[in-house]
């Protein structure tokens, strides 16, 4: 009989009146056997409703049907705001569908401090978001020898063609020349400390924007972990320098709560006396009052893209380079300072992004 009423290969042995060793055979599509046996077999395990083991099968054929995805959610899971993110829920339902075609199952990994406390295991391969400096989970995965594609660059490798990114430079480009179209001549950027690439990267372009526009760099570093004290913080200190700034890039989602509060306890109006752009479109940005501006990052293509790549790395195929998603910018009333909306910039904006 099946333990706790699970089909085994035994009783699917039994019932087919051959050998458990034929049955594995014959549903592994492995030895010599007689077709009729090999379809007697099958449909009796049909029948029966017998499953094999991911994890048995996978020490055979050296696949599992598994695929890792993990998220960069600090130690403290519980306090972790990572899993309520609309970008990371968005990427995470999407690739979820996408590995779902392919009949393998998503594990969502848990946070890791170290390399060394993640034992072997089960999947064919992952795929990593957002990795940063010294990043232990790609240290984890490359211990265990398994094929990794990440999500954003890898800051120690930036060139690794088993990756799906941004065209960062490109999205705080579009947000700058944007606001700048408005009439904004003080544009402060916040952003993430250093961690990952596109952190660096938000910060380059920003610089290299400023410089050849002749404005001052207004850059303020806050920390993640404690996103909405450091973004109220950052703003209170910018919003009374004299001159202030007359708009706010946010470069993370996370900061926008933060940002908002500190807006309003000044006395000051979006997009009257401040406008407002966030460098990774979410639900803060859309239920923000008013609805800021915000660049869509298209985390579904994303995910897609990643899942495609992982599959060809797990065939043996060579890389054929990064891929890089384009961004869409959305904008809403919180940039709209003349009347009409942006005078023309030049610049692709996707016409039927904008969504008052």
């Amino acid at each position: 009989m099946a333990v706790a009423g699970r089909t085994t290969i035994r009783d699917v042995a039994a019932a087919a009146g051959v050998s458990p060793t034929t049955v594995s055979h014959a549903l592994n599509g492995k030895g010599r056997i007689d077709p009729r046996t090999r379809a007697r077999i099958q449909r009796t395990a049909e029948r029966l409703g017998y499953q094999a083991n991911r994890i048995a099968r996978g020490l055979r054929s050296g696949r599992y049907g598994v695929q890792a995805l993990w998220l960069p959610i600090e130690q403290d899971a519980a306090s972790s705001d990572a899993l309520t993110l609309d970008y990371y829920m968005r990427l995470a339902s999407a690739m979820t569908k996408a590995f779902f075609t392919r009949g393998d199952v998503v594990m969502l990994i848990p946070p890791v401090g170290s390399s060394e406390k993640l034992v072997p295991l089960p999947t064919d391969g992952a795929i990593v978001v957002d990795p940063y400096d010294d990043d232990p989970r790609l240290a984890a995965l490359r211990r265990l020898d398994i094929p990794t594609v990440t999500i954003e660059r890898n800051p120690i490798d930036p060139d690794d063609p088993w990756c799906v990114a941004s065209d960062t430079g490109d999205e705080i480009e579009t947000l700058l020349e944007h606001l700048d179209s408005e009439g904004a001549e003080r544009i402060a950027l916040l952003v993430p400390e250093a961690m990952g690439a596109w952190s660096k990267e938000q910060r380059e372009a920003y610089r290299t924007w400023s410089q050849r526009h002749g404005r001052d760099s207004l850059t303020r570093s806050l920390s993640l972990h404690s996103a909405f004290e450091s973004a109220d913080r950052a703003v209170r200190s910018l919003l009374m320098a004299r001159p202030r700034p007359d708009a706010i890039v946010i470069g993370a989602e996370r900061f926008v709560p933060g940002t908002m509060h500190a807006v309003a306890d000044a006395g000051l109006s979006v997009p009257g006396d401040l406008l407002v752009a966030v460098a990774v479109d979410g639900n803060h940005a859309r239920s923000s009052t008013p609805p800021l501006t915000a660049v869509d990052l298209q985390p579904e293509r994303q995910a897609v893209a990643a899942a495609e790549l992982l599959w060809r790395r797990l065939d043996g195929e060579e890389p054929q380079g990064q891929r890089t998603i384009p961004v869409i910018l959305k904008v809403r009333e919180s940039s709209r300072r003349q009347p009409g909306g942006a005078r023309a910039t030049g610049r692709a904006i996707d016409a039927g992004a904008a969504d008052l």
